[in-house]
């Protein structure tokens, strides 16, 4: 799963809210999966936010009272990993280090020495990119719930990445079952993937994933995946489990990725072309089926 670093300079001010606020923006989607940090360019490590720097993330209903600074370092720099930089100039610096489509620059000038109505601009500006940033960093925006006027879109999704795709109606019909679980990823006003499932008494049945071809290798699957998983470990779900074709080792390495384990086995379950299935399943509570 990418993971995401809000840098600033000292890691008192503008990057701990940043950090805070986000995470409570995630919570609020239930993607409080992805990991998420922040640094300075030249922090004094330890050092405790500013009091301003708290109590305008506190206005916003996050509390960062218990961070306290930390420096960016070599071990920050691994694979997945996007950087949201405060300003031009700390973007300069992580380009020697990182690939430039992993920056994001904000330009939030430094509210130090300011008072509480400064800071608290400061942040309001910091939240107003967040849906930006998810954009950028996962190449959508938070997933969502289907809806009737998604159908039409989910419907050429299948059409592209299916030999026996579902059709509007079917799908119409399936998202208006009260078990169903059923979420769109869109890009740039368009829906590029979706998941559908079904939970039927706490026990929850994926019946497709899709991603357009030209959005794959972007994370796009995995993140719709673990967002489906977030929300059945939020509604109590006993175990998520899947079909998946036996040569689909890319899918097979992402569902293990995600603590899917192999369960089973259906003979003949795929056509055009003929395949066997491998049934995966992640366990919420591990001893289930013992």
């Amino acid at each position: 799963m990418k993971k995401i670093i809000f840098i600033c300079t000292g890691n008192t001010c503008r990057s701990p809210m940043a950090e805070g606020l986000f995470r409570k923006y995630l919570c609020e989607r239930d993607l409080g999966f992805i990991s998420v940090k922040s640094a300075g360019l030249a922090a004094a490590v330890g050092l405790p936010p500013s009091d301003n720097a708290v109590a305008a993330a506190q206005s916003l209903g996050a509390d960062i009272s218990a961070h306290r600074a930390n420096a960016l370092t070599q071990y920050d720099f691994e694979k997945d990993t996007y950087f949201i930089c405060m300003t031009a100039s700390h973007a300069a610096v992580l380009r020697q280090y990182t690939e430039s489509d992993k920056i994001m620059v904000l330009n939030v000038t430094d509210p130090y020495m300011g008072n509480l109505a400064v800071y608290q601009s400061t942040a309001a500006q910091i939240v107003s990119h967040f849906d930006e940033i998810f954009s950028f960093v996962f190449c959508c925006y938070p997933p969502r719930t289907m809806k009737g006027a998604d159908v039409e879109a989910v419907a050429k999704i299948e059409k592209t990445c299916f030999a026996h795709p579902w059709t509007p109606e079917g799908l119409l019909e399936g998202i208006e079952n009260p078990t169903a679980r059923f979420f769109v990823a869109v890009s740039e006003e368009k829906t590029v993937a979706y998941i559908g499932a079904n939970n039927v008494s706490g026990e929850v049945y994926i019946t497709n994933i899709a991603v357009l071809p030209t959005h794959r290798q972007k994370g796009i699957g995995e993140l719709l995946l673990s967002y489906l998983l977030s929300v059945s470990k939020k509604e109590n779900a006993e175990f998520v489990t899947l079909e998946v074709r036996e040569s689909n080792q890319k899918a097979i390495r992402l569902y293990e990725k995600l603590e899917f384990s192999k369960c089973g086995h259906r003979k003949g379950f795929y056509r055009d072309p003929d395949e066997d299935a491998l049934i995966f399943t992640h366990n919420f509570n591990s001893n289930i089926f013992m």
